[in-house]
């Protein structure tokens, strides 16, 4: 069955793949309950892909977003009998409060140093929200003293962390524009040339110094062959999502719908 699976998505998501099976088989097999890490959309989607296809009379799927709308969610994966308490999810919210008035932090700053002071996964923490005088951030609520009790400074600032009850979490919205672009090739370094009007040296040069992620994940390859839905993201510039193919220009060009994405508060 994981075979036939696997042709509907990258080589380079199998492990995944794999790895939501045995949760799926253990749910099937041992009647037990699951609670996932932190998510992306696109994990989410994989996992979801899986459930309905084969399993959806027999496992419930719970995301966390029916407690707090955010981009990274946990998933509760249970029997049919299974009653959902949203404990069970078993996240917490943090607020990180900085002094404003004297220095600003990043989502990479506050991110680095939750990762590189504790030495934890990237799965074990969820959003990272940056507000003007505080930040806030979801976890793995085992985590949370960890992070309240050993981190009081970021990017050489002092901060002050607690954990607030996640009804007092502040989202941003995302806002996505959809243009229409006309790209030479669905390559990686090409679209990126294209879509944000560079050099496709420069292009390269983005890919090659890790700052090109497709789906959530890093990739180095200029050639990576993007598809319809694909997420591509670039530190710094922003994201897109790359929706369906128009047909070819005159001089065998692609025209693709293609969808800016940028977060408000």
């Amino acid at each position: 069955m994981t075979q036939a699976i696997y042709q509907h998505f990258r080589s380079t998501e199998r492990a995944f793949i794999d790895k939501a099976s045995d949760w799926l088989t253990s749910v099937i097999d041992s009647y037990s309950l699951v609670t996932t890490d932190f998510l992306n959309p696109r994990q989410v989607f994989i996992l979801t892909t899986l459930v309905q296809g084969q399993h959806a009379s027999n496992i419930q799927m719970f995301t966390s977003s029916i407690i707090a709308e955010t981009e990274y969610v946990k998933v509760i994966l249970a029997p049919t009998y299974y009653q959902l308490e949203k404990a069970d999810f078993e996240m917490a919210c943090l607020q990180i409060d900085f002094a404003s008035k004297f220095v600003t932090l990043k989502h990479s700053q506050i991110l680095g140093t939750l990762l590189g002071e504790t030495g934890l996964e990237r799965s074990k923490i969820g959003d990272i929200v940056v507000h003007d005088t505080f930040a806030q951030v979801f976890m793995d609520a085992k985590l949370a003293t960890l992070i309240t009790d050993s981190i009081h400074k970021i990017a050489r600032s002092g901060v002050k962390i607690r954990e607030i009850d996640v009804t007092k979490f502040v989202s941003t919205t995302e806002q996505a524009v959809t243009k229409t672009v006309t790209l030479s090739s669905l390559r990686l370094d090409k679209a990126i040339a294209s879509v944000f009007n560079m050099s496709r040296n420069l292009a390269q040069n983005l890919i090659q110094s890790n700052k090109a992620k497709v789906n959530y994940t890093e990739v180095l390859r200029n050639d990576f062959e993007l598809v319809a839905g694909d997420l591509v993201s670039i530190r710094g510039l922003g994201r897109i999502e790359i929706g369906q193919t128009l047909g070819l220009t005159k001089k065998d060009k692609v025209r693709v719908e293609v969808q800016f994405i940028s977060n408000i508060k």
